[in-house]
């Protein structure tokens, strides 16, 4: 995924914060929400599995999580439309392709097989699948739905039940295309899938053990598409014929201005706390392309749209301040800038070094001017990702700020308490904040010892060197970490697109660490696995660590008043598959 992310991103200039904000497709992993203006907030295993259910796959079912509906009181009713308003366009509907504002919308139009929550294990959407049964640990064995139904299309698919032929001619094309999003996931762990002669089971092998695959099988880069229309995937660009909750019918899609997704009446689900009402309960959403955050926002407030990602804290806030009484989903997000060393090169190929880079970062900072409070320290592992990453106590012990040890460590390796360091980053870019992290970053690390030699590029060129691994040290953009594997991945000899690209990472230099890393993808268990990737992170730090997240923000989604049902909670990227949404007006 991530090589024809950053791929894809030069060509196309799509900026991350905005496709985040605009499409919501940033994966929450902490459950921490914050309610205004809802309902009762009781949990609700509407549409999904939550509180008390055991993770597929096996593993002790986590703590009841922050899982529920947010402004959930009243009966819901049928009809309407959900506006939207985003800033990103799509570059095409082909869900295993895009990369801008479609990503959001491919759980509308598609099926995954099953879809596992980053927040907590202990929610999954079980799709196309309504049971798996593992004889080992590399072989799943899914029981397809006998009622997932394609609905009415225009684009010639019939309107036949989805089997498990769908699955493996997903898996096939995926697998044969290189640039595919979900490649780097379906490329070197999907041995081999296969589709019963009745359609009605599914055979997924992985060549061996490996720990994330509910993560990344659920996925909205890698849902099932009919195989008829995988036979005609360039008309996937503009128009949809699957079995998911609403269809795009050709026409409704007017580059650069909007898009329209119609009910499916076809879809199968209902809603269990509501008489097993037929969902979805919205008859169309309308995706408004707005390309100014001002307009944005002049567009929610007049209710011209549904919903709105403010900017940050503050801008939420002045919403609030005198107007309606809107709902605001408090979430986290699976983002960060991060400092990224080569261990190959001088100087950081000395351990004292990059632990005196550890130790310059005061990551509080952070979090108090650039999100106003409302963001967490990173340790190697961003804290969204729950007992995946190392405890704040204990990374107060490992990532102390220190720039008097920053200097006595380079005093050590160097006989000088400064020493001269090349770094580079993409010039003036406000992806996920770079511009107000950069003069916070070399102010702390001058003030540690470090002497700065200054190489700010244009983007295509500062991806290009970063990509082939060009640099002593960069202060990278980064995308959206749904698991554990990506930030691990930066660690490895082998780079987070597991192909040798953008990092020399601590694997390189020391084979314990690569063995430790490899070893956590084989384990199955949820919280086995954890305490695996957590022993990882210590050898890191004991080594000294060469890629360092900074912080990681919360993001606020404000609805309007009458909006009711929404999910939160469980990431954004599960929250999609869920059709709940009603509108009391």
């Amino acid at each position: 995924m991530a090589g024809s992310y950053w791929d894809k991103f030069t060509a196309q200039r799509v900026s991350r914060r905005r496709v985040l904000q605009g499409a919501g497709v940033a994966g929450a992993a902490a459950g921490a929400v914050l309610i205004v203006g809802c309902g009762s907030g009781k949990s609700s295993n509407n549409n999904g599995t939550s509180t008390g259910s055991t993770p597929a796959g096996g593993g002790t079912p986590a703590a009841p999580t922050g899982f529920r509906l947010l402004n959930n009181s009243g009966t819901p009713k049928a009809g309407g439309s959900y506006n939207i308003g985003t800033s990103v366009d799509f570059d095409t509907f082909d869900p295993h392709i895009s990369i801008a504002g479609g990503v959001a919308y491919f759980p509308r139009l598609y099926n995954a097989v099953i879809n596992r929550s980053p927040v907590d294990n202990n929610f999954k959407f079980d799709d196309l699948a309504s049971s798996l049964e593992q004889p080992d640990s590399t072989t799943y064995i899914f029981t397809m739905r006998d009622n997932v139904k394609i609905g009415p299309n225009k684009l010639g698919v019939p309107e036949r039940n989805m089997d498990a032929g769908d699955i493996k001619a997903t898996f096939d094309r995926i697998k044969n295309l290189p640039q595919a999003n979900a490649y780097a996931f379906v490329g070197p762990n999907i041995a081999s899938v296969d589709a019963s002669a009745d359609g009605k089971t599914t055979t997924i092998k992985t060549p061996k053990p490996y720990g994330y695959f509910f993560f990344r099988i659920g996925s909205a880069i890698n849902l099932i598409v009919p195989k008829e229309l995988i036979q005609q995937a360039d008309k996937m660009k503009s128009a949809s014929a699957g079995a998911g909750p609403y269809v795009l019918n050709p026409g409704d899609y007017t580059e650069g201005q909007n898009a329209k997704l119609t009910k499916n009446p076809s879809y199968y689900r209902k809603d269990e706390n509501n008489n097993n009402a037929s969902l979805p309960y919205l008859d169309q959403m309308t995706v408004k392309i707005i390309a100014d955050r001002s307009a944005l926002r002049t567009a929610f407030q007049s209710g011209q749209t549904e919903q709105y990602t403010a900017q940050d804290v503050n801008d939420a806030n002045s919403l609030q301040q005198g107007g309606p009484n809107y709902t605001v989903n408090r979430d986290t997000t699976n983002t960060f800038i991060a400092f990224t060393m080569n261990p190959l090169n001088a100087p950081w190929k000395d351990d004292r070094i990059r632990k005196a880079a550890n130790f310059a970062l005061n990551r509080q900072e952070y979090v108090d001017r650039v999100y106003a409070g409302q963001a967490k320290q990173n340790g190697l592992v961003h804290w969204s990702l729950g007992d995946y990453a190392l405890p704040p106590s204990e990374l107060k012990t490992l990532q102390p700020f220190d720039p008097q040890q920053s200097k006595q460590l380079i005093q050590a390796a160097t006989g000088n308490s400064t020493i001269d360091i090349t770094v580079m980053w993409p010039d003036n870019s406000i992806i996920e904040e770079h511009n107000l992290h950069l003069p916070i970053w070399l102010s702390q690390m001058q003030n540690a010892g470090f002497n700065i030699k200054k190489d700010p590029q244009a983007f295509a060129t500062w991806l290009t060197n970063y990509t082939n691994k060009k640099y002593d040290a960069s202060l990278a953009l980064n995308q959206v970490y749904e698991t554990a594997e990506f930030e691990m991945d930066f660690e490895s000899k082998e780079g987070p697109a597991g192909s040798n690209i953008y990092s020399n990472g601590l694997g390189a230099i020391d084979p314990a660490i690569e063995k430790a890393i490899i070893d956590s993808k084989a384990i199955t268990d949820p919280a086995a696995q954890a305490k695996a990737v957590q022993e990882a992170q210590r050898m890191m730090y004991a080594k000294g660590p060469m890629f360092l997240p900074l912080v990681t923000p919360y993001a606020f989604t404000l609805f309007q008043p009458y909006v009711h049902n929404i999910p939160s909670g469980i990431g954004a990227g599960s929250a999609l598959f869920l059709n709940t949404i009603w509108l009391a007006k």
